[in-house]
């Protein structure tokens, strides 16, 4: 069985991991483009393993997502009636 890479070098690695996303992330909206699904995912991913995660804050940037997003009450239409 290996051994365990030393810690320091783990955090190296994570920390170079997070660093490309971020650098990635960041040449998208540099460019003023979208940023692409696969990449969102990827973040998230990664934010999720790390555990990472947090309420909405009101006036938040991600606040700003659920006015952007649609919503489907209006457009439920009951079965059989």
């Amino acid at each position: 069985m290996s051994k365990r890479a030393p810690a320091d070098l783990l955090d190296e690695l994570h920390g170079t991991q997070a660093a490309a996303l971020l650098a990635e992330v960041r040449r998208y909206k540099e460019a003023g483009e979208g940023i692409p699904p696969a990449l969102f995912a990827q973040v998230n991913k990664f934010l999720k393993d790390n555990g990472v995660d947090r309420a909405i804050t009101p006036g938040d940037s991600t606040d700003l997502l659920d006015k952007e997003l649609p919503t489907f009450d209006d457009n439920v239409v009951p079965i059989g009636g």
